[in-house]
């Protein structure tokens, strides 16, 4: 809580600073069903040109408003029951904002019990916990198809909205702006809920719609206590061109301790005749009121985005809002991509605007070993895609593969050339790519395209050829658990032949790979036996991994066991964290892939069991 003395401090810049919305109804306290209708747009009119005489746009009028008390809807009726006792008759229970969502179980999203058996407390309290940025592709998939999912919320909720609006912060700091923008216009009634109305908020200032953003600063500024809506405020008189009420502003957040620093560089960038020295505008640490602030000041954004943490400001920056430089579309574009936030192929679409000279291998290549930049990895790409000839592209798709710094960058340098790998006609001069290529696939989820490759293998393997034998013995583990028999059949003889070159190639490693290998390929439902552990007993008996606690292990089989779908999902989610998934202990994933077996999820286990295979380097 505040200081008193803050809190007062508060208000005198409230008073100053903000605009204050209308004064709400005392019928407005009482909300009634959500409209199934199609929606308003949000926002206030455009405002004036500069110069006008005209007062500024006033707060929005109510897009929802609410039936007198004595017409809101009856309480369920209770159980009834035919007149012979056979057959009783439940009410269904009123449906709550809580319960809107874009995704159903046909369109991608999961099942509509999700939340059943799981109280209201815990569940907020999971989705609070939930990580920007899971590491694991398929978590991510997981996490943004359970925040976006419709059905009726859990138990136990006191005060309606209150999951939608965590659902809603957790999918602005996953950077899911658009389908942060299509759940809110299923709710456009609760757009004065001050907890709704900041993620959504930031989601306008992100994407530049300052009259929506500023509109929801109209309808709650005056009753929050919270200073991100005095920024705000900040931003909207910048965009109502009151540039003098945004420097008092600054100013005074300034004098009661809550100085914002970047936010006053950039409102006096906005000043006339302040001058514009000392180059582009660093924004180091901007969160999307202040890329908003940037875009009203007409700041030039500098090419460095490395310190740039929030991913809606990030993807805002790759699709060009602000009008920031290529250099930066394009930095923020692959760490947007690597995170889940944007997706692969809008950076792809980004690598095509790279100039190429008649796609010239050697010259890429070397651009690429000194300067292993987002520029030089597009340039590599382009070089690629440009070169018709299957072995030159073999050839940069490899160096490509080889210069990625760690198992996350190399995930998604796989993603991004798997659609080069699938264009590859496979013959003799593209052979040495087949172990990369298989491995590239699985990676990207697509495991039905390695398959050709795999046959090609066998074949030459057939034919005699040593490198091609190698080649599949080594594939088999990651092949199997990532495509299972779309890719391989199921034979303890591979196994064991994985295993012997394991442990003849890596003596020292072998250990903890046989127990990731193991532990996945257990946790498919394969056969193993319970006698093939014994022989990976080493020293040191402890791993290098990192483990999630045992409340989260522990709770994410028993919620599986249950049958609680969005806890367990959740709780497997937040267990893992951002933490790379190459450094997470194989056992713990294994426990989360059996659990979304468990819960049938199959093809959600198969793809997060593939993506770790190939992060372990199985």
């Amino acid at each position: 809580m505040a200081a008193p003395g803050r809190r007062a401090a508060l208000g005198v810049v409230a008073s100053l600073v903000l605009t204050v919305a209308a004064a709400v109804s005392a019928d407005a306290q009482s909300r009634g069903p959500v409209l199934l209708g199609p929606p308003t747009p949000l926002g206030p009119a455009a405002p004036p040109a500069s110069g006008s005489d005209s007062a500024p746009p006033s707060a929005p009028p109510p897009l929802f408003v609410p039936p007198p008390a004595d017409t809101a809807a009856p309480a369920a009726a209770g159980p009834r029951t035919t007149a012979d006792g056979a057959i009783r008759i439940e009410g269904l229970g009123r449906l709550t904002t809580d319960a809107v969502g874009t995704l159903t179980p046909e369109s991608g999203g999961l099942r509509t019990d999700l939340w059943q058996g799981t109280p209201g407390p815990i569940a907020l309290r999971l989705v609070a916990l939930l990580p920007a940025a899971p590491n694991a592709q398929a978590l991510r998939d997981l996490q943004r198809r359970l925040l976006l999912s419709s059905g009726p919320g859990p138990s136990g909720l006191t005060g309606e909205g209150r999951l939608l609006a965590a659902r809603a912060e957790r999918l602005l700091a996953m950077g899911a702006l658009d389908e942060l923008g299509a759940l809110a216009r299923m709710v456009p009634g609760r757009a004065d809920d001050p907890a709704l109305a900041r993620p959504l908020a930031e989601r306008a200032a992100a994407v530049g719609d300052d009259a929506t953003a500023c509109g929801h600063h109209d309808a709650v500024a005056a009753r929050a206590d919270d200073r991100f809506w005095v920024k705000l405020g900040i931003v909207c008189d910048l965009w109502r061109g009151d540039i003098a009420k945004a420097e008092l502003g600054v100013r005074l957040l300034g004098e009661i301790g809550e100085a914002d620093a970047l936010l006053q560089d950039l409102v006096q960038l906005a000043v006339p005749g302040a001058g514009r020295s000392g180059g582009p505008a660093r924004l180091v640490g901007a969160e999307p009121l202040h890329l908003a602030a940037a875009r009203l000041a007409k700041a030039a954004v500098d090419p460095d985005v490395m310190q740039i943490d929030s991913l809606p400001v990030l993807v805002a920056l790759a699709r060009g809002i602000g009008d920031p430089p290529f250099a930066a579309r394009l930095a923020a574009a692959e760490r947007a991509e690597e995170a889940g936030a944007l997706g692969t192929q809008a950076l792809i679409d980004l690598y095509r605007d790279i100039a190429v000279d008649g796609g010239t291998v050697d010259g890429a290549l070397l651009a690429a070993e000194a300067d292993q930049s987002a520029y030089a990895r597009g340039l590599l790409w382009r070089t690629a895609d440009a070169n018709g000839d299957p072995g030159q592209r073999a050839r940069v798709i490899r160096k490509a593969l080889e210069i990625a710094e760690d198992g996350t960058a190399w995930r998604q340098t796989a993603r991004l050339f798997a659609p080069l790998v699938r264009r590859l006609t496979i013959q003799p001069s593209v052979e040495a790519m087949a172990p990369d290529a298989v491995r590239v696939l699985v990676a990207a989820g697509q495991p039905a395209a390695a398959r050709p490759w795999l046959e090609w293998l066998r074949t030459r393997a057939d034919a005699g050829s040593p490198d091609a034998r190698l080649a599949l013995r080594r594939l088999w583990v990651a092949a199997r658990i990532g495509g299972g028999d779309l890719l391989v059949p199921y034979q303890e003889a591979a196994v064991s032949a994985w295993w012997d070159d394991r442990r003849d190639n890596d003596p020292d490693g072998a250990s903890n790979l046989g127990g990731a290998a193991l532990s996945l390929l257990d946790a498919l439902g394969e056969p193993i036996g319970v006698d093939a552990w014994r022989g990976l007993a080493a020293l040191p008996p402890t791993t290098p991994y990192e483990a999630p606690t045992a409340a989260f292990r522990n709770g994410v089989a028993a919620a599986a066991a249950a049958g609680r779908l969005a806890e367990a999902v959740a709780l497997a989610c937040a267990g893992f964290g951002d933490v790379p998934l190459e450094e997470i202990d194989p056992t713990a994933v294994a426990g989360v892939v059996g659990a979304l077996r468990a819960l049938g999820l199959e093809d959600d286990a198969r793809r997060l069991a593939g993506e770790a295979a190939v992060a372990y380097g199985l």
